[in-house]
């Protein structure tokens, strides 16, 4: 546990104002995460979740400075709006890429969301778990232990068989390409 757990977002705002690399650094690790799954999720790398956090994470701070800017969401929210936005224009410079966006809004808080909102997560949510159970094995497996267990792809490749993580990789990306297709169709 860290020991920043114990601030709330307005003492984590008065920490990154002041440019406190430890509260900037707790800020970071608290919400990179859900980040990165999400664009993972959305064809990105790990890679591109670092250097579209680290856009967000300096938006943040940029607005933080202008004692004009209020922040009217959590910081959790912010960053996650932010950093949705950035990658859905890097996706749409890639039109193969925007066909189906998979949200992860289940990791906002729940205070923040409506019953409508709750009611389309939930849908989503069960949409997405009948997508994954047609689209039966090996890619549930695969996709499963990526995006939700954080399995490396060289950790994939040894458990499922592969001579190597770029094979692993392919496979990932014909087993993502086949889950958007279903999700789609239901």
């Amino acid at each position: 546990m860290s020991k920043f757990s114990h601030l709330d977002d307005t003492e984590l705002i008065k920490g990154i104002k002041e440019n406190n690399s430890m509260i900037i650094s707790y800020v970071y690790k608290k919400n990179f995460p859900v980040i990165a799954n999400f664009i993972r999720l959305n064809g990105g790398t790990n890679d591109d979740a670092k250097d579209v956090f680290q856009e967000a994470m300096v938006v943040l701070f940029n607005n933080l400075q202008n004692n004009d800017f209020k922040l009217t969401s959590k910081i959790n929210t912010y960053l996650y709006s932010i950093s949705r936005n950035l990658w859905l224009s890097e996706l749409k410079k890639d039109q193969n890429k925007t066909d189906e966006i998979f949200e992860l809004e289940e990791y906002l808080p729940d205070d923040e969301l409506t019953l409508e909102d709750k009611e389309w997560i939930l849908f989503n949510q069960k949409r997405l778990a009948l997508s994954l159970k047609l689209l039966g094995e090996p890619c549930k497996s695969i996709l499963t232990n990526f995006y939700f267990n954080r399995w490396s792809m060289q950790e994939i490749a040894e458990a499922m068989g592969y001579t190597n993580a770029e094979n692993a990789k392919t496979q990932k990306y014909k087993c993502l390409l086949r889950l958007k297709k279903i999700y789609q169709n239901i």
